[in-house]
């Protein structure tokens, strides 16, 4: 995970808010997210909401700006600097560690009641760091505790192999599970998954995922053709286009509780 956030530095700090079209700083994306976690927040109080993986707070800023049900502690956890240092909300306190590596007693107090909030993270572990992640997840959660994330996740197998061939060819482990995938591995996890809707989906220009990835003209020329010919167009999931080509990732939203 480390490594694949060490080669993105490039769009951390300043340039996150413009990333892919500004989807990761927009009010309009976000509020599907921000409003299921309002919701359950008014229906179950946490003392502590963390966001792991948080990047700038964003997410958590737009809770303190609506002011429903606002814990008492909210805490932005990353393992980028520059993303932490863009952290500016009062109220929000940085924890500077990976997703992975945290402890719940480091951030709280035994008697504090948690909320987990994540949103586009789970995929940077790759398809074998995946469940051990959920269970380092639950082991941090007491039983009943909500994890409430968006996660990228396809309804069709075909949609899925299509992205993950994408992202293998862009030099990057990053994987994409499909939904039911993905709530069998929760289950297997130790979490209960309530609810999983659908939102807005993430597009994706070739161009901008060379700037990402650090991709010349060529490597886009060369992985468009080869994914030509290995899938063709699928959907709004993958189009080509003159020099490049066009992906599009599927999210969720999840809504889980620990279970015993």
């Amino acid at each position: 995970m480390k490594d694949c956030i060490g080669i993105e530095k490039v769009v951390h700090g300043r340039n996150w808010d413009a990333v892919h079209g500004g989807y990761f700083s927009d009010l309009d994306v976000a509020r599907p997210l921000v409003e299921t976690v309002e919701d359950i927040l008014a229906r179950s109080p946490a003392d502590v909401v963390v966001d792991l993986g948080g990047g700038t707070g964003f997410l958590l800023s737009q809770l303190a700006s609506r002011g429903v049900a606002t814990p008492s502690v909210m805490v932005n956890l990353d393992c980028s600097q520059a993303q932490l240092a863009r952290t500016d909300e009062r109220g929000i306190a940085s924890v500077w560690t990976s997703v992975g590596d945290f402890r719940r007693r480091d951030i709280a107090g035994s008697d504090a009641r948690f909320l987990y909030l994540m949103r586009s993270v789970l995929h940077y572990v790759g398809e074998e760091g995946l469940s051990p992640l959920l269970r380092h997840l639950r082991d941090q959660a007491r039983e009943g505790e909500f994890f409430i994330h968006q996660t990228a996740s396809f309804d069709d197998e075909k949609e899925a192999a299509c992205l993950n061939a994408l992202y293998r060819r862009m030099h990057t482990h990053k994987w994409y599970p499909t939904v039911s995938e993905l709530k069998r591995r929760l289950a297997n996890a130790g979490w209960h998954v309530l609810a999983a809707i659908p939102a807005p989906g993430l597009s994706l220009a070739s161009e901008d995922l060379a700037q990402r990835y650090g991709l010349d003209a060529g490597e886009i020329h060369r992985i468009r053709d080869t994914m030509e010919i290995q899938f063709g167009e699928m959907g709004d999931v993958f189009r080509l286009t003159p020099s490049g080509f066009q992906a599009r990732l599927h999210y969720r939203i999840y809504t889980c509780t620990a279970r015993p």
